[in-house]
């Protein structure tokens, strides 16, 4: 009797360990370059190369011993990275493991697994609720750590929250440094400019305000949850990421190239320049993301002026639009018939190329809150905000024949948005809440 259980204990080891050897079989060799379109790496499937996408979401159940990047959408991995995980205009989310660094351009950044490396966050909120063995590095945008980060935090602001450990320094350049009652910092948490909050509970090394501001002054260096730039860095900071994230579509661009099965993409996509269009588009939000965010860094109320009323004075902004554009070309002949009229073209054409802008950025913060009011618990940046309306709008407008009909209706309405509201100055009707993301209480 025995023996019989122990041949069967035996027979259903081996059936179990054929059953995980069956699940690992299925190997990939070399890199895996998307031009466009989601992609799955399975439970069971290991990659052994870099992993590369464009426009789509990339989800991780399986392994990848090498980098996994994305440009314009999300990756999730539930999975493995033995490598350095980064994504260009698009949410990152860990509950798995990653060996290296994670890096988030333009979306959020949220950790419930471990990650190896550090972490790093450009315009885009960051949580971290799992683990981090390095150190977490956030720009224009707030930081929440309910998790533990072995290493040290840094943030340009305007707020982090921390509800669990960091083993490190906290430093933040303006804004506010939240402690709650359970929270440990090993190391001093510094402020430039701003506050601690701190709870009764909380433990730190040390405490140091340069420079105290009241909550009011802390709001007014974040104009209506805008950003004020402080000279010259500021602003390079946004080019330089701007700089990183054209650089890396150009790149992944460059990465496509035949293979003895033939284009990663298909065949007829190549046929007719696809490719070249994707670049074109991709160089066309950047460059109207650029547009917005100066817009709205100037501008704040005036841009979120002009997105309220898509809403909430549809009509107003549908009827405006249309007239403007339809009058456009007519009134330039009847001003360059004479020449006193001339130099009133260019105002005109000036007019509209104000309204537009300031109408775009106004609805890509429109729809961009709207997404991400719904997906994020806690408070987005509004430069992301603005980041993912660009890339929704920008992405739609690339469909064939469709997106031609779209980037009209989005010229009407960014041009009906700024008259309606006479540039941002009018308010719109009081019906319903701002779409934007609102900050929550910790």
């Amino acid at each position: 009797m025995k023996k019989a259980k122990r041949a069967l204990v035996f027979l259903l080891a081996l059936l179990l360990l054929a059953g995980v050897a069956a699940a690992q079989e299925n190997i990939i060799e070399g890199d895996i370059n998307k031009a466009a379109g989601d992609l799955e790496i399975l439970r069971g499937t290991m990659v052994n190369g870099n992993v590369t996408v464009n426009m789509g979401e990339v989800d991780i159940l399986g392994t990848v011993n090498g980098n996994v990047s994305n440009n314009m959408g999300q990756i999730t991995v539930h999975g493995e990275v033995n490598g350095n995980v980064e994504a260009n205009m698009g949410q990152v989310l860990i509950t798995g493991s990653v060996s290296g660094d994670v890096v988030g351009r333009m979306g959020e950044v949220i950790v419930e697994g471990v990650v190896g490396g550090n972490v790093k966050a450009e315009l885009g909120a960051v949580q971290i609720r799992g683990t981090v063995a390095g150190g977490v590095d956030s720009g224009l945008g707030e930081l929440r750590i309910p998790g533990e980060v072995l290493g040290n935090v840094s943030s340009r602001g305007r707020k982090v929250i921390i509800t669990g450990t960091v083993r490190g320094d906290v430093s933040i350049a303006r804004g506010i440094v939240e402690l709650g009652p359970e929270s440990e910092v090993g190391g001093r948490v510094y402020v430039e400019k701003g506050m601690v909050k701190a709870a009764e509970g909380a433990r730190a090394g040390s405490i140091e305000v340069a420079e105290e501001l009241s909550e009011a002054e802390i709001d007014r260096l974040f104009r209506s949850e805008g950003y004020r730039f402080h000279g010259l860095d500021d602003l390079e900071d946004v080019g330089d990421i701007l700089g990183a994230v054209f650089d890396r579509f150009v790149r992944a661009l460059s990465s496509i190239r035949p293979s003895p099965r033939g284009w990663r993409f298909s065949p007829w996509i190549s046929q007719f320049g696809w490719p070249g269009r994707v670049a074109r588009g991709l160089l066309n939000m950047v460059v109207l993301f650029a547009l917005a965010a100066l817009t709205f860094t100037l501008f704040p109320r005036q841009v979120q002026s002009a997105g309220e009323a898509v809403l909430s004075r549809t009509g107003a902004v549908l009827g405006w639009g249309l007239l403007a554009l339809v009058l456009a070309i007519p009134l330039m002949i009847l001003l360059a018939i004479t020449i006193i009229g001339i130099p009133l073209i260019f105002v005109e054409m000036l007019a509209l190329a104000l309204a537009g802008i300031l109408g775009y950025t106004g609805l890509s913060w429109l729809v961009g809150g709207k997404v991400l009011g719904a997906a994020s618990a806690g408070t987005v940046n509004p430069l992301g905000t603005i980041a993912l309306g660009v890339l929704i709008l920008g992405a739609v407008s690339m469909i064939p024949l469709a997106g031609s009909l779209f980037s009209l209706a989005i010229l009407v309405l960014s041009v009906g948005a700024a008259l309606t509201t006479r540039f941002g100055t009018q308010g719109p009707a009081p019906a319903g809440e701002p779409p934007a993301p609102t900050e929550t209480e910790s």
